[in-house]
């Protein structure tokens, strides 16, 4: 489509070119044919006014001088490789500022003033060719507007899915938090409520209440509002401990993540929780590390892990959306991020996320 269109393009400048082209050499030899009739007419004039107004007859031979002079420029403009003027006429006339009767008679019988009345028929075919650029132009205004109008309309078609694609994302990203939510409700706190039905004990109402804060935290990180980005890790990394993983290491910038933007810090918090979420009830995993650094003077950019030595998949042969995979990467697409997944079985996982990051 670009490609045509810069064809259609440069076909029509090229038109418009050569036309412009034609138009001055056709201007040139009308401008030399009508200056050789104002010297003719000039000469003709001097032959009679000389023996009778020699004064008179001066100032119209200073008059054919400034014709000649302009006859020059034409046609030094019109042969610019040429050192002198090639008319044999202009050179006669500017060697001599003042007239005498010999040299006026001998200009008024030069066959220079043999006027040559093609450059009139030029013009008729000026005006032809000049019909003809103009519906060409045309044509080809019309079929560029055709090639802007279709690429508008690819572009807007691709704009509407984007729209489609973001609003099938937020409808299903919202559906993987109900079932997250649901299963943590099922798995937590519903069970305990049915031990509890089952015998009454302070601990475990204590153990329901936790249970009941940290699905409310889920669902809205206050401790991300109030302490950052490194504390609502440290609380997810405390989540996995509790949930019996034996050894979890985070690593972070802390000083640095404190310049990151506001508004990255909610989408890669849920991006971290995902991803231990998925350690949690599918890894089987021991050993977790989570590290997230950021470089604002380097780039900028935000890189961060998440591994495990747990039991691993086949990252070619998984689904992803149970995983909630499709969810981080699209999260990460938004930020102009990307995932990279590392895992194979029993051969633990690594999941390393790369964003480049846009100051306000």
């Amino acid at each position: 489509m670009v490609l045509l269109t810069f064809l259609v393009g440069g076909t029509a400048y090229q038109q418009t070119l050569g036309w412009k082209q034609e138009v001055s050499r056709v201007t040139n030899n009308v401008s030399q044919l009508v200056i050789l009739s104002n010297i003719r007419w000039g000469i003709k004039k001097i032959q009679r006014e000389l023996p009778k107004a020699p004064e008179q007859a001066q100032a119209d031979w200073n008059e054919i001088y400034r014709q000649a002079l302009l006859l020059a420029d034409i046609e030094q403009k019109t042969e610019p490789a040429k050192t002198e003027s090639s008319s044999p006429l202009v050179q006669t006339i500017l060697q001599n500022p003042r007239p005498t009767q010999t040299l006026v008679n001998e200009l008024s019988q030069n066959e220079f003033f043999t006027l040559n009345l093609e450059p009139l028929n030029d013009l008729s075919d000026l005006q032809t060719q000049a019909q003809q650029v103009t519906q060409w132009v045309t044509l080809s205004m019309i079929v560029l507007g055709l090639i802007l109008t279709g690429i508008t309309a690819f572009d807007l078609e691709r704009l509407i899915q984007q729209l489609a694609n973001s609003r099938d994302l937020n409808i299903r990203l919202q559906e993987d938090e109900r079932k997250r939510i649901a299963q943590e409700l099922h798995d937590g706190v519903v069970q305990e409520l049915v031990d509890l039905k089952r015998g009454y004990s302070a601990d475990k109402v204590d153990s329901v209440i936790h249970n009941l804060r940290r699905v409310c935290h889920n669902l809205k990180p206050q401790i991300l509002e109030d302490l950052g980005l490194v504390a609502a890790l440290e609380f997810l990394a405390d989540d996995l401990r509790q949930s019996g993983v034996t050894q979890v290491t985070l690593n972070t910038s802390n000083e640095e993540l404190k310049q990151l933007p506001p508004h990255y810090e909610l989408p890669l918090f849920r991006v971290f929780q995902e991803l231990c979420s998925n350690i949690k009830h599918h890894a089987q995993a021991s050993q977790v590390q989570i590290t997230l650094a950021y470089a604002p003077k380097e780039g900028p950019i935000l890189s961060g892990t998440v591994s495990d030595n747990g039991r691993g998949f086949d990252p070619k042969q998984t689904n992803h959306h149970k995983l909630g995979l499709t969810g981080v990467q699209e999260r990460l697409q938004q930020l102009g991020g990307q995932l990279h997944i590392r895992s194979a079985p029993q051969q633990g996982s690594r999941f390393q996320l790369i964003v480049p990051v846009k100051q306000p």
